[in-house]
């Protein structure tokens, strides 16, 4: 029987994957009446409305009608966009716009690891992943976005041109238009010493924070306010909040909560979190101990992993600065969690002996997360 070429067959696969991600943000979408409407969603359909209707990107906050600096334009523009080209609901283009940003994410990595892709497209398959696809939050475009910019200058960085510089900025520029959260990436940038970029990103950055003052008289819509919790407290919360992220970004179960206690149900779901712990085993030991005293290849991931621990000590210095950031909860932590699963498994992949010995047994603990997303009543 003819075999179907790797090149084809990846493709393949990747497209499987996304479909099952459709598939369970789909049934999320028809178990949940409010369509996972949060009150940032509700500014961002009002702000895509209000531009579908000519009148500028403007929200009603705090009872008048007011230019949204508290977001920066790109994700209401995109939600926008798409009604207006489908006649959609714009809470249903809102999903469209962030499945488009997952299969954008997909595309990204079979550019990068070509006939691996599958194995490392299984990162963007995780519950947390999956639910943050759910919602009506620019996250999912933002990550896109970001780990465009991280393919890009990990593979472009030793040679620079006009041409790679012009292709990082619109990586960055629609980084920043999604959340101001990008000027994180001014970090890479200063620390490999790309000072054209730098100053062309701080101008536009400069031009659009001056637009935002010019309507509002704040730069983003007032935040910045300096906690009156006591700093020790907010330590341990925020490092409770990361902490969290790190051990259960693949075993959240969102309907772990809403479950009646003697339910059946909450067995299968501890039953399910178990196996993954007994897969994580597997695998450490295969990593440790089996495959300890072999060479290991340059990990071409560095890079990748440096811009999520960038994200990663932003996100907290600006959590420990501004009271307005809540909590280190998953939302917040996303981009960090991604970044390094990408490049945690795009290094398995590359590890031929390891990536042989383990590779199934991450096929199997990706699809039991997403067995923690499907929603368990309707």
């Amino acid at each position: 029987m003819m075999q179907h070429p790797p090149r084809l067959l990846t493709p393949s696969l990747l497209v499987l994957q996304f479909l099952v991600i459709v598939g369970v943000v789909w049934l999320k979408l028809r178990a949940n009446a409010s369509y996972f409407i949060t009150p940032d969603s509700q500014y961002y359909l009002q702000a895509a409305h209000n531009l579908l209707k000519g009148k500028g990107y403007v929200i009603d906050f705090e009872g008048k009608e007011t230019f949204c600096a508290i977001w920066p334009v790109g994700y209401a523009c995109c939600i926008a966009g798409v009604s207006w080209l489908t006649t959609f609901p714009l809470e249903i283009a809102s999903k469209c716009v962030n499945l488009a940003a997952v299969g954008g994410c997909f595309w990204l990595i079979y550019r990068r690891f070509s006939d691996k892709a599958w194995f490392v497209g299984l990162g963007l398959m995780s519950s947390s992943f999956i639910q943050l696809y759910t919602n009506t939050w620019s996250e999912a475009l933002f990550i896109f976005f970001v780990l465009g910019f991280a393919f890009s200058f990990e593979k472009k960085n030793q040679i620079q041109t006009s041409a790679h510089e012009l292709e990082w900025m619109v990586w960055l520029i629609g980084a920043f238009l999604v959340r101001y959260a990008a000027v994180f990436l001014f970090i890479p940038l200063i620390w490999y010493k790309k000072w054209r970029v730098v100053l062309f990103y701080s101008l536009f950055i400069g031009i659009y924070l001056s637009y935002n003052f010019y309507h509002t008289h704040t730069f983003t819509g007032g935040h910045g306010f300096w906690p009156e919790e006591a700093f020790l407290s907010r330590i341990v919360r925020g490092l409770s909040g990361v902490g969290e992220e790190v051990l259960f970004f693949a075993l959240r179960d969102w309907d772990l909560k809403t479950i009646v206690s003697n339910s059946p149900l909450k067995w299968v779901i501890y039953g399910v979190v178990l196996a993954q712990l007994a897969l994580v085993g597997v695998v450490l030991w295969k990593l440790f101990f089996i495959e300890k005293d072999k060479p290991k290849k340059h990990f071409s991931g560095k890079i990748v992993l440096e811009i999520a621990f960038a994200y990663l000590f932003f996100t907290i210095i600006i959590y420990l600065t501004d009271e307005s950031i809540e909590s280190l909860y998953f939302r917040r932590l996303v981009p960090f969690s991604v970044l390094s699963v990408v490049a945690g498994l795009g290094w398995v992949s590359s590890q031929k002996a390891i990536f042989e010995q383990t590779k199934w047994y991450f096929v199997v603990f990706f699809v039991l997360s997403v067995v923690h997303a499907i929603p368990k009543s309707y």
